[in-house]
């Protein structure tokens, strides 16, 4: 293997972990163009952090469109995430998020006042339950 080969393994390698890292931390910058040449939309990220018995969201405003939440669980039991609001009847999360694990929720949003929340027995009465705003 030549000297430059090395170089462009390791420039392509850099690149590759770049991506991940932009990915991990929401901020992709990436966008999608349709055959028609107009910019799709893109869904943004929104990251919801679950313990017992709280959620803290990135973001609490929002405009209307189609985003991903990512729920992750920093919490020591199993937790969930669920969207309820204008055209979003309790969409939720397959399943439970295990303790230090993460899964996303895509949904599109359109004006109005959604609530977040846990879905598991009793935590969004104990607190698990946020609003978010969409102009």
């Amino acid at each position: 293997m030549t000297h430059l080969t090395k170089r462009i393994r390791r420039l392509i390698l850099a690149s590759a972990l770049l991506a991940v890292a932009m990915l991990v931390a929401g901020g992709s910058g990436f966008s999608s163009r349709s055959a028609a040449g107009t910019t799709a939309i893109s869904a943004s990220r929104v990251t919801a952090t679950e313990s017992e018995y709280k959620i803290v969201l990135s973001r609490t405003s929002l405009k209307a469109g189609t985003y991903t939440i990512v729920a992750i669980n920093k919490g020591k039991i199993a937790h969930s995430l669920a969207v309820n609001g204008p055209g979003v009847a309790h969409k939720r999360i397959a399943g439970t998020i295990a303790p230090g694990s993460s899964k996303t929720l895509t949904v599109t949003l359109r004006k109005g006042s959604y609530d977040v929340y846990c879905p598991v027995d009793g935590h969004k009465a104990l607190g698990m339950d946020r609003k978010l705003s969409v102009q």
